[in-house]
């Protein structure tokens, strides 16, 4: 049970913005879609939601074919990037305005009850008689959740929730919306971010977007841990994934990859399956160093582009003998545009791409 998308497609004006789209979302599960804005994320949404009809495909909540029926009436709640609340309503009538809809089917002290149980969990109860012009930003977006929360609709859609307001409030709003539908065992979640981090801290499933397809649907640990191409590698990463070339040199019975002269990779224990000229290897931000932990790493020399601090980690953007590489360290360095430094690159948590086709191969040690 839960919401079943096949072959989904849809154009506007002749170009395709959704393109066969096929998953399935069980009970109780919360997915991201992911991606960069203009992939067909939203329009995916508004689809599933009812407010927007394929050109093909079917739609099903709990097996049954909901492709042609109207938004209202679906079990559905959303809530968009931007905040939708009534001006001229308080927070207490905004929070009520979706039972309201439902005219005599809630009694007064139920409405109650549930507008001021909805308000707390949100942790916006203090704030029921204010207006939202009199409340901040991310007690708005706080306003919104509470107004599709409080109908106890089954599946519910949140269509980049997060994007307009600022880092802390951001931080808060993952914390709570995962506090929030972490027990949700009936029907399931559906969020859709540019935001790789949030759909890190967020899923149990993610899927992909890339020019209207689903390039990747899984398991959030199985998609992170085995992207299926470099689009979903490189993007599915915080920071983002380094890319880089190597040409394959076979010497001495030995197979490698060489990505500089400093920067070569012993993959004989691959040569049964790397059988091409060139590939495409892959590593993440937080494989790369500054200090060696052991003698397995791979020295090489970088000049320090420009270093940024998030958080309690710093981000140094490297330039190696004109390659590009991003270090993410777990500490505030001392570090200056310019510098040039010895830097550490751990082989075994390298992934091999082909480079014609841009799939995954394999990897080169556990990671």
């Amino acid at each position: 049970m839960g919401i079943i998308v096949e072959n989904v497609s849809k154009s506007y004006g002749g170009k395709k913005v959704l393109d066969n789209v096929s998953f399935e979302a069980k009970d109780g599960e919360f997915v991201t879609f992911l991606g960069p804005t203009g992939e067909g994320k939203t329009t995916l949404l508004r689809i599933i939601a009812g407010i927007e009809s394929p050109d093909s495909g079917k739609v099903y909540f709990d097996d049954r074919d909901v492709t042609r029926v109207a938004v209202q009436k679906r079990n559905i709640a959303m809530v968009y990037q931007w905040f939708v609340n009534y001006p001229s309503m308080t927070v207490f009538e905004n929070i009520a305005s979706p039972l309201r809809a439902l005219g005599s089917k809630i009694g007064k002290d139920e409405l109650q009850e549930r507008v001021m149980a909805t308000a707390r969990l949100l942790k916006i109860d203090e704030l029921v008689d204010h207006y939202p012009s009199e409340i901040s930003g991310g007690q708005q977006q706080r306003l919104a959740i509470a107004r599709a929360l409080v109908k106890n609709a089954d599946f519910i859609f949140f269509d980049e929730p997060l994007t307009n307001l600022d880092y802390k409030l951001q931080e808060e709003l993952r914390v709570e919306i995962k506090r929030i539908f972490k027990k949700k065992s009936k029907g399931c979640v559906l969020f859709a971010t540019p935001q790789p981090f949030e759909a890190l801290t967020l899923s149990d499933s993610v899927g992909f977007m890339h020019r209207g397809r689903l390039l990747q649907y899984g398991d959030v640990n199985e998609v992170y841990h085995r992207p299926n191409s470099v689009n979903v590698g490189s993007y599915f990463s915080h920071p983002g994934m380094n890319i880089f070339e190597a040409p394959v040199e076979r010497l001495e019975g030995k197979t490698l990859l060489k990505a500089s002269d400093e920067l070569v990779f012993d993959v004989s224990h691959l040569a049964g399956i790397l059988d091409a000229d060139r590939y495409i290897l892959g590593i993440r931000a937080h494989f790369l160093s500054t200090g060696s932990a052991d003698g397995a790493t791979i020295p090489f020399a970088a000049t320090i582009e420009l270093d940024e601090v998030v958080g309690s980690n710093t981000e140094l953007h490297l330039d190696h003998q004109g390659l590009a590489l991003v270090a993410l360290l777990d500490t505030i360095g001392d570090f200056e545009p310019g510098m040039e430094i010895t830097a550490y690159l751990n082989p075994q948590k390298l992934f091999i791409f082909d480079a014609d086709t841009k799939k995954l191969i394999t990897r080169t040690g556990s990671h």
